[in-house]
């Protein structure tokens, strides 16, 4: 990682208020956990406006605000990334907006972002597994029985999906389904922690 930040560091003496360099240095504090040190690198990057503004640094900032709980400048940044008209990857400022609301618990307003993301690509599997998640946290779920299942038909399946979709078949009492998904839980991700909880919660049921 040395020649890296030495390279950006370089390009930052040359050029102090490029953008892309700024928010280069941002992501490579955080890539060696400094985020303290990454968040000037950030706000200059997004404080050097033009005529296409830099989207993916207020992507990465919204980010980094979010997770260090500051919710509102963090939506504040993904809210100007959305409205930037060169903004050709919206659905990454969208699922951007969606996780930092699902942070606190705001599960009507991430729906209606993750919702937005998947007009843009129904196939979206990120967007679909999320939107099953703020469905079953609103205890509708017919539909996050509907997402999980576009979200398989992409191909996609992690431990987090299946015990997901076990947890939720179990809200409907659908024992097949649930059985179904327990067993691919338990022949795909044998040593997760989501098979193990799982294994449990089916002992307990069939108890």
């Amino acid at each position: 990682l040395e020649p890296a930040g030495l390279a950006l560091g370089r390009a930052l003496a040359l050029a102090p208020n490029d953008s892309r360099a700024n928010h280069a240095m941002a992501l490579f504090q955080l890539r060696i956990s400094d985020r303290a040190a990454a968040e000037p690198y950030f706000a200059q990057a997004v404080d050097t406006d033009n005529d296409n503004d830099n989207f993916s640094a207020r992507n990465d900032f919204g980010g980094y605000l979010c997770q260090s709980g500051r919710m509102e400048e963090g939506l504040a940044q993904f809210d100007r990334a959305l409205r930037n008209p060169y903004n050709d990857r919206l659905y990454i400022s969208q699922l951007g907006a969606g996780a930092c609301h699902v942070r606190i618990l705001n599960w009507k307003e991430a729906e209606g972002y993750f919702f937005l993301a998947l007009v843009g690509r129904p196939k979206l599997a990120l967007a679909l597994y999320q939107m099953a998640e703020v469905t079953f946290a609103q205890a509708d779920h017919l539909r996050t029985r509907a997402y999980l299942q576009r979200f398989f038909d992409t191909g996609a399946a992690s431990a987090a999906s299946l015990s997901l979709a076990v947890r939720n078949e179990l809200k409907l009492k659908s024992s097949d389904l649930v059985q179904l998904h327990a067993n691919r839980l338990k022949t795909e991700f044998p040593q997760s922690t989501e098979a193990s909880n799982i294994a449990r919660v089916m002992a307990k049921s069939n108890g």
